[in-house]
């Protein structure tokens, strides 16, 4: 394929997904998780034993209690779940969101671009907030992903960013495995979030890919 063939509208077209996932994950963070009303209910309960599928090939087993807002139970649904899909679990006031798209880099690379677009909303907003410095986080399957916690004016919480490889993802152009990258925004007010703290953290966990 030539060059000016991979361009639309002078944007190069390998980089469109990569960048929707970032940009999606920082609007999440800035907009849409801050509105999240405490007060709507969900009767879409997860069970002991269900599993989320996040993305193909991809699942976590969410904690017992939580509400399914949006995402696929596996052997729950008929609608093939692709390599870009959006999950979220609710317990009130505490939102776990996960969105999963093509990825090509690493975990660190994810969750910088992550910050760069969620500063450029924040200083829009006028909205301060604070993040810790990044630390390493592992699935119980070996995966090594990278995780900050912020601190916003009424909610807390952690972004944690993972870049699976297996060798049944997406193909680029060239024929080379491109990577699936997950991001997860785990945020509610303070106590709420001690509170669940466990559950959020036996999730990221869980999170594995089919072997």
């Amino acid at each position: 394929m030539r060059r000016d063939e991979r361009r639309i509208a002078g944007i190069d077209r390998r980089t469109v997904g990569p960048a929707l996932l970032v940009l999606t994950l920082a609007v999440l963070m800035s907009i849409v998780v801050p509105r999240i009303n405490s007060e709507v209910e969900y009767s879409n309960a997860v069970h002991k034993g269900d599993v989320v599928q996040l993305a193909d090939g991809i699942t976590v087993v969410p904690a017992p209690g939580w509400n399914l807002a949006s995402g696929a139970l596996v052997g729950h649904t008929r609608s093939t779940v692709g390599s870009t899909a959006s999950t979220e679990l609710l317990h009130g006031s505490v939102a776990f969101h996960v969105q999963a798209a093509p990825f090509d880099g690493t975990a660190s690379a994810l969750l910088a671009r992550i910050d760069e677009i969620n500063a450029d909303l924040r200083r829009v907003r006028g909205r301060a907030s604070q993040t810790t410095d990044r630390y390493a986080v592992t699935t119980r399957q070996g995966v090594v992903g990278v995780a900050e916690d912020f601190v916003g004016i009424t909610r807390h919480g952690s972004v944690v960013a993972f870049v699976f490889r297996s060798p049944g993802h997406s193909k680029s152009s060239q024929g080379q495995a491109v990577g699936e990258g997950v991001e997860i925004v785990a945020s509610g007010p303070s106590d709420a979030m001690s509170r669940r703290r466990n559950d959020i953290v036996s999730m990221i966990r869980s999170i594995r890919e089919a072997s």
